[in-house]
């Protein structure tokens, strides 16, 4: 790394009071309690530019004693029932946001559904249902609430946004020409996902069809081999393409079944995550490789956030979980023992990935889970925070929860 050129004290960026979330049968909403005020901090903190590439390289915790944010483990509001009305009935919830006066938006993908709850979690409306016809949907996969508390929801399997207003009554509707968006796109790359950004823009996840392999070669049994995939950011006529970075994909292992050569995931796989949010034009995507997240804002430098982290090393429970999964999954098609000769093929790692996921905050706050957890039982995930400059503050304990959005005093996910 290069000379440090500045030394920073970044101040909390926003204080976590009477913190929310979402819980539930299927799904919820948090209470947080409040941080402290800000001590003085006796953190060491990085900042340097090279090549263009700002590194900001945290050695210890910003937060001092009595600062970190804290989440009780049972949620202030909690939505969804097993049995009951249908508007509470939730199957694959998959995205949910928050308006300024507390009213939920939850975006369920079983009954492909958008529904309206208020504050209490009382169901209000629906702003739209199974179709495909003007503000109904095939797969809502996102839900962005805007300053205006306008809601956006992105429907992945029709490539549009649909637009509500605050209140959930349509308002317009715009389609994606996924050819035209593959039309920027060089093979052997191809557009695989897409995510709302603001300003009219895109986050376009790349997929690899043939070509070369990376991190790897799938034909060197047991080394676990990585395509390659990428990120794009895009605006929505196409006309402004910024090419964030290309990376390795998911690992995978080529071994030998019965029918010829297959690929497998291995324990622990490593794989590339990527965090934004669509009211903030900053993207995070992290490799899995090495305690290092790069994160892109419009205007700025690319910046890399790093840690000092000590990694724990894989269990034979972690080991053991995935061989059972493998074979549940196979044996479906295969012989057990055909399966069990396959598994034998793979090598395990010697180490975990560095991190599980990235989130990132409506304020622009770094959200990374540490994991996965040596035990299923545990009641919480450690999340390192980093603020918007890319410091470490400190860890959070969030209960065990699919995060959906995290803003200045709530969290909503599933459970």
């Amino acid at each position: 790394m290069g000379r440090p050129v500045a030394r920073a004290r970044p101040e909390i960026s926003h204080t976590l009071k009477q913190m929310r979330r979402i819980l539930g049968v299927l799904l919820s909403i948090v209470a947080i309690s409040a941080c402290t005020s800000a001590n003085e901090r006796h953190a060491s903190l990085e900042v340097s530019d090279s090549a263009g590439v700002k590194i900001v390289y945290s050695h210890e915790r910003q937060w001092a004693e009595g600062d970190a944010w804290t989440i009780p483990l049972q949620p202030q509001v909690s939505i969804g029932v097993v049995q009951g009305p249908q508007e509470y009935q939730l199957f694959d919830v998959s995205a949910a946001g928050r308006q300024s006066d507390g009213d939920i938006i939850v975006a369920d993908g079983g009954s492909r559904a958008v529904r309206l709850y208020d504050g209490d979690g009382a169901f209000v409306r629906t702003l739209g249902g199974r179709g495909s016809g003007p503000g109904e949907f095939q797969s809502p996969v996102q839900v962005v609430v805007t300053a205006g508390d306008s809601v956006l929801v992105w429907d992945a399997k029709l490539y549009r946004v649909s637009r509500f207003d605050p209140g959930g009554e349509l308002g317009d509707v715009r389609s994606v020409d996924m050819a035209q968006l593959a039309k920027v796109v060089d093979p052997p790359f191809y557009p695989a996902t897409v995510q709302l950004m603001p300003d009219n823009e895109l986050l376009v996840r790349l997929i690899e069809k043939g070509g070369d392999k990376t991190a790897g070669s799938f034909n060197s049994r047991p080394r676990a081999g990585r395509m390659r995939s990428g990120a794009l950011r895009v605006s929505m006529d196409y006309s402004a393409v910024d090419t964030l970075m290309f990376f390795g994909d998911l690992e995978q292992v080529n071994v030998s079944a019965p029918w010829g050569d297959m690929l497998v995931v291995p324990a622990l796989a490593r794989g590339t995550v990527i965090a934004a949010h669509g009211t903030s034009p900053k993207i995070c995507i992290g490799e899995q490789a090495v305690s290092e997240i790069a994160c892109f804002s419009p205007g700025e430098p690319r910046t890399l956030i790093r840690w000092t982290s000590a990694t724990p090393a894989v269990t034979d429970e972690e080991i053991a979980t995935w061989r059972d999964t493998m074979i549940g999954l196979y044996t479906l098609k295969l012989r057990e023992a055909d399966v069990v000769r396959m598994l034998e093929q793979v090598a395990h790692p010697g180490s975990r990935p560095p991190y599980s996921g990235i989130t990132l905050d409506r304020v622009g706050n770094l959200w990374v889970e540490q994991g996965p957890t040596n035990s299923a039982a545990a009641e919480s995930v450690d999340y390192l925070v980093f603020d918007p400059v890319g410091a470490l503050l400190g860890v959070v304990a969030l209960p065990r929860v699919r995060a959906l959005e995290i803003g200045d005093d709530y969290v909503l996910g599933v459970y």
